[in-house]
């Protein structure tokens, strides 16, 4: 990748990675919140919940806008929302205020993660796409990965308040540098329409790609969100265990999405996916056979989560830039769309297997085969549509 596309896409992938930190650095200080402002377990537990929910229905809105106006006004937009509603939360008085400036804040921050992907595909070409695409996982999983532990570390000097504050400063310190990152304006098409959801939708490659995309991220999140129970009911562990599972499988995501691009050019971005796709579902067989056994080894559960997170590491980027092959007056909506859907899969998994975590291993292990197998087969759909070459109106070529 050549330093021109290294100084844009850096900034940007932080940028969009800082804006997750705002669930997973505040994280450790919500069961305090009841005591501190005077509300319930479930109305502090809602403060998580709003967010989610701001944060996925603003893909979809995220997405029309991207489409009509150009990345650095859209981001400078969101980024002032973001900080405004950064400082709402840091000065809430009451749980209800908090909840209601988590819901701004979590449509603020959805603009990147909508944005971010399809300047991404406007701006970039051939295995550069896919190795932007690498660097912007990367920084996704890093980044919000270490939240949790600095948000543990602000509340040994601080209360709660301060991970918002923390975030305000991040986020002005950042906004100078990832708005300057933000190339000029590409010759595209504007669409003022919103018929842009129905056609991709319709069209079986994107949808096929997308959906299977949305699916394995959705496992794995699903995965991350019921670790904790799963580790301290299943295992008998305390947070170090699940400290060093999530560890490992960061690292394990990061060594293999950094070489996505090397091996995309060596064996081809489908044949790439295929193998991911076929590790991932190796890895939930896997967790399945250790639920059956009921064989509680915290270094076979590890062995399982990391051949997981490898496996997504291949297939990720490679997946995405399939996913955004669509027309570039649409790429916006293209984007929104597919996160919409890996968050919405997410909660709905995440809250599905909730009621059953006592059981251990078994409904994780149980979705993510679910989720992993049934991406395979989307995969498969939206690989074997595009080889044939159907009329899709709406599909851009990314190899010309």
């Amino acid at each position: 990748m050549s330093a021109s596309s290294i100084r844009t896409i850096i900034p940007l992938s932080i940028l969009t990675a800082v804006g997750l930190l705002a669930t997973d650095l505040y994280l450790p200080a919500v069961p305090s919140l009841p005591m501190e402002l005077g509300g319930t377990i479930s109305q502090a537990q809602a403060t998580l919940a709003v967010f989610l929910a701001s944060l996925a229905l603003s893909q979809i809105v995220w997405g029309v806008i991207a489409d009509q106006y150009h990345e650095r006004t859209i981001l400078q937009v969101a980024i002032a929302l973001q900080i405004v509603a950064g400082i709402a939360c840091a000065t809430a008085e009451s749980v209800l205020v908090l909840i209601a400036a988590r819901a701004v804040q979590g449509f603020a921050v959805g603009a990147a993660t909508v944005v971010v992907p399809s300047l991404i595909r406007r701006h970039f070409r051939g295995k550069e796409t896919v190795r932007a695409m690498s660097w912007l996982g990367i920084a996704e999983s890093i980044i919000p990965a270490v939240g949790p532990i600095a948000g543990a570390a602000l509340l040994l000097v601080a209360d709660w308040r301060a991970s918002f504050w923390a975030m305000v400063v991040l986020t002005s310190a950042l906004a100078p540098f990832a708005l300057r990152a933000v190339p000029p304006p590409a010759d595209r098409k504007r669409n003022d329409s919103l018929v842009g959801y129905g056609e991709l939708v319709r069209d079986r490659v994107y949808f096929g790609y997308a959906l299977g995309h949305a699916l394995c991220f959705a496992a794995l999140l699903t995965f991350v969100a019921s670790a904790p129970q799963v580790v301290q009911i299943w295992l008998s562990a305390g947070p170090q265990t699940f400290a060093t599972l999530q560890a490992f499988g960061v690292t394990a995501f990061v060594l293999t999405a950094s070489q996505s691009s090397r091996l995309t050019g060596s064996f081809g971005i489908d044949r790439l996916i295929a193998t991911g796709v076929m590790l991932q579902i190796a890895a939930s067989v896997a967790m399945m056979v250790l639920a059956l056994a009921d064989y509680k080894s915290p270094f076979m559960l590890i062995a399982a989560w990391v051949l997981f997170c490898a496996a997504l590491g291949l297939r990720g980027p490679a997946t995405m830039v399939r996913a955004l092959d669509v027309a570039p007056e649409i790429v916006g909506r293209a984007s929104g769309l597919l996160m919409f859907l890996a968050l919405g899969l997410a909660a709905g998994g995440t809250q599905l297997v909730a009621p059953f975590l006592s059981g251990g291993l078994m409904p994780v292990a149980l979705i993510s085969l679910g989720y992993t197998f049934a991406s395979g087969l989307l995969i498969l759909m939206g690989c074997y549509f595009r080889a044939k070459d159907m009329d899709r109106r709406i599909l851009y070529s990314a190899e010309r």
